[in-house]
């Protein structure tokens, strides 16, 4: 069974916009990672959006088509209840970064889903571990560099740990270590979830099992 079936979408936001995002169809399940590269402007961002619900419940557009996740459709959900589905890393960190602390951070998505203590404190140790910024989780967020900042949102949403994983041109502003330290991190967790990215570089073309071209 498809964990994503993306039915006929369109999306434009304003009446006498042209389509941005034009009858695209994608089914694809868990253990699989999906790149879609295209350069700035050309839907990649919006697209992701649609998928996690945040257009058109937070940000207004004209859509068609349907989005499912493991036969549901997204339309009927909240923004909260699709969280534990579909969450994504915006490109600009500031965007989801609540908390004063990392490990606060970090925690929160876990504990809003009753997930236990002490699996959240594992949870942590292994996403810290592996995007190597165990030395950061007692840090106050404030104190943290741009690159420091994404990848601890990066670690926040993999600690959440949804069905479908989305991100957002994850490479601006990373080291080639970080870069690596999230690729890691993607082929670790890939087994039992989707991963869909975005980019305008050619960076995770080498983990990528399907690309797809929007122009």
């Amino acid at each position: 069974m498809a964990l994503l079936n993306i039915q006929n979408l369109f999306l434009k936001y304003n009446q006498t916009d042209e389509w941005l995002i034009k009858d695209m169809n994608l089914v694809a399940g868990k253990n699989e990672i999906i790149l879609i590269k295209g350069p700035n402007g050309c839907g990649k961002t919006s697209m992701l959006s649609m998928l996690c619900g945040i257009i058109p419940k937070a940000i207004k557009g004209i859509i068609g088509g349907q989005i499912f996740i493991d036969d549901i459709d997204i339309s009927a959900l909240t923004l909260p209840e699709l969280s534990p589905l579909i969450s994504i890393v915006f490109q600009e960190p500031e965007m989801q970064l609540s908390f004063p602390q990392v490990e606060q951070e970090l925690a929160f998505g876990p504990e809003n889903l009753k997930v236990p203590a002490n699996e959240i404190r594992k949870r942590i140790e292994n996403i810290s571990e592996l995007l190597e910024i165990s030395n950061l989780v007692k840090s106050e967020i404030a104190t943290l560099s741009y690159g420091q900042k994404k990848l601890v949102a990066v670690a926040a949403v993999f600690s959440l740990s949804p069905d479908i994983i989305l991100l957002d041109e994850l490479a601006d502003g990373l080291s080639d270590t970080s870069i690596q330290n999230i690729k890691k991190c993607i082929q670790y967790f890939r087994e039992d979830k989707l991963i869909i990215i975005s980019s305008t570089t050619r960076t995770f073309d080498d983990i990528a099992d399907r690309i797809i071209i929007f122009s």
